[in-house]
């Protein structure tokens, strides 16, 4: 399943985006849950985490901002 940003809810992208930065303590349990589903996060031993496939949906989202 192919996600692009504009499917995500804007919650999904704030959790999306704070995960690109680093580990997001307070991350619901239904929004990982959620961002596993979508295939962009996955479980790890230290929790939910970004994964490569969300890294490049926020980047590639990123960079087209700053280019419009």
């Amino acid at each position: 399943m192919t996600v692009i940003w504009g499917d995500l809810t804007k919650e999904e992208q704030t959790a999306l985006k704070r995960m690109n930065r680093g580990p997001y303590p307070s991350l619901s349990k239904a929004l990982a849950e959620r961002l596993v589903f979508l295939g962009l996060a996955e479980e790890r031993p230290g929790g939910t985490g970004i994964n490569r496939v969300g890294r490049e949906l926020v980047i590639r989202t990123l960079l087209r901002t700053r280019s419009d």
